[in-house]
């Protein structure tokens, strides 16, 4: 069975930090966002924070959209158009991040299924999932796409 092939983009220090104090202005809510990076080198070094429209769609079609903004995440159409857009640039979109709400870094269900468009990836990115609890952070974890196992698996670990 193939695995996932380097090179895998790497959150850059100052990126990590954004990401994190992201996840703590956000609780309880799930925080979300994109991070860019210049297209021939791994690094991905430019965290943008997304708004996360769970609320309101959950607000609108709460049969549809069981969920509230603490438990799902889902971004607003012009952060996705903004991320299909740098794919065609010099710094395109590498990693989507989104934090768990005291429930730990990994990629759940519901994850998996959002990532994933007619049995392939959505996008050409890797996901980044933050661990935040009200006493603070607990690290995050990096998943990428896994061809011989059709689905996102783990491949890194911040602390």
């Amino acid at each position: 069975m193939p695995t996932p092939q380097p090179p895998h983009p790497v959150l850059s220090p100052e990126a990590l930090r954004e990401i994190y104090a992201h996840a703590r202005r956000d609780y309880p809510s799930e925080a979300c966002g994109i991070v860019y990076g210049p297209r021939d080198r791994p690094s991905a070094d430019q965290a943008t924070a997304c708004k996360n429209i769970q609320d309101r769609l959950h607000a609108e079609d709460p049969e549809r959209f069981t969920r509230d903004a603490r438990t799902a995440y889902n971004l607003d159409a012009r952060d996705l158009f903004a991320l299909q857009k740098s794919l065609r640039g010099d710094r395109p979109a590498k990693i989507v991040y989104h934090s768990h709400v005291e429930v730990g870094a990994y990629f759940s269900e519901t994850d998996q299924a959002a990532a994933v468009f007619d049995g392939e990836p959505a996008y050409p990115v890797e996901y980044v999932v933050v661990d935040v609890w009200a006493a603070g952070l607990r690290g995050a974890k990096q998943f990428c796409w896994d061809p011989g196992q059709r689905k996102y698996v783990e491949i890194g670990d911040y602390a």
